[in-house]
């Protein structure tokens, strides 16, 4: 394409994680770097309105005749789990760019082709992971990077939200292991895993269990796991949908000289030896993606689609690609095989 005009967008799914993306999107075309061309959405009056709401050029019912089509360069896909993967393959051996909610797809196998697909045809592959695009997470990025913690020790990631029955009653493709993927790990607590890893590195070693204790559903509502690292630091997951009436997230990073607390996606405290005073935090934000995701700014949204547009134009891979993707399903995946055996299981799992 020429890479001094503006990428072309059609934004798949109207719904809220869609919002994100659309807003996103306007502020990249203050720019001139990206425009919304279509919204895509099955629901053709609801497509409609999105593209009225949003300030799209159109609308479209058929994704298949939209990426077939010349009138898009990339599509943000922002549907149902399972709908991730056939879309992005259809768009990707169309030479379309895509760039994929999280998670990316329900499973490994299907990230592992969608990787492979990408690569073989040039298109550009993203994941919105945009936790690690905020203020707060690049500058304790930094400062792990920096050897400023010291030795790692100690990661843990605890999401202990509420979900009644109503929520999987209203969308029938979530709470079933086919179209959802999993469950509390794959979809609430996926941002906060993704940064876990992000920061301590990769698993080595998984011990876990899981449970469906509440929600009438196939796929679990809570689940624990004991973490070691490659780099033989200790970690500690919690999730679960049935902590009422549901509490901030937090994620904590420990090492021999220095922590990070995160609270709702926030920096709460940053401590390195040598430096004892807490740095405050950066980010401000009045309402926490746990009880309003709607109200999240879409800053760090805009962030991953800047560096994704650009890496088209500039024929590199994102900085969030499909690599990166797949890191928390490879931990969410040997989550659900150490609990289902009973066993310890090494990453990467050997089918």
């Amino acid at each position: 394409m020429d890479s001094h005009r503006p990428l072309s967008f059609g934004l798949v799914g109207a719904g809220v994680g869609g919002s994100f993306v659309a807003k996103a999107l306007k502020m990249l075309e203050e720019e001139g770097l990206a425009s919304l061309a279509l919204v895509c959405d099955s629901v053709g009056q609801k497509a409609k309105e999105y593209a009225s709401t949003y300030g799209a050029r159109g609308y479209e019912t058929d994704f298949s005749e939209m990426v077939r089509s010349d009138r898009v360069d990339a599509v943000a896909i922002s549907t149902p789990h399972y709908m991730h993967f056939p879309m992005a393959l259809e768009a990707i051996e169309a030479g379309v760019n895509v760039i994929l909610d999280k998670p990316m797809t329900v499973n490994t196998k299907e990230a592992d082709e969608l990787i492979r697909k990408a690569s073989e045809s040039g298109v550009a592959l993203g994941v919105m992971l945009q936790n690690r695009m905020s203020d707060d997470s690049q500058r304790v990025r930094e400062v792990v990077d920096s050897g400023g913690m010291g030795k790692m020790a100690l990661g843990e990631a605890t999401v202990k939200w509420f979900r009644d029955k109503d929520y999987y009653a209203k969308s029938p493709w979530r709470g079933r292991k086919a179209t959802e993927g999993g469950g509390v790990l794959i979809n609430q607590a996926i941002h906060t895993l993704d940064l876990l890893v992000w920061f301590m590195g990769a698993v080595e070693l998984v011990n876990a269990t899981v449970d469906t204790l509440y929600h009438p559903v196939e796929v679990e509502d809570v689940a624990v796991a004991a973490l070691r690292f490659e780099s033989g630091a200790l970690g500690i997951i919690q999730a679960s949908t049935i902590t009422y009436p549901g509490f901030p997230s937090r994620l904590e990073i420990h090492g021999a000289e220095g922590c990070a607390l995160f609270e709702t996606d926030k920096l709460k405290k940053l401590v390195v030896k040598g430096k004892e005073e807490e740095i405050a935090p950066i980010s401000q934000a009045s309402v926490g993606s746990w009880s309003r995701p709607e109200a999240v700014l879409p800053m760090n949204h805009y962030r991953v689609l800047r560096d994704f547009t650009l890496a088209v134009k500039e024929g590199r891979k994102p900085t969030l690609d499909g690599h990166e993707g797949r890191k928390s399903i490879e931990l969410i995946e040997a989550i659900y095989e150490s609990s289902s055996s009973g066993r310890q299981v090494t990453i990467p799992v050997r089918d």
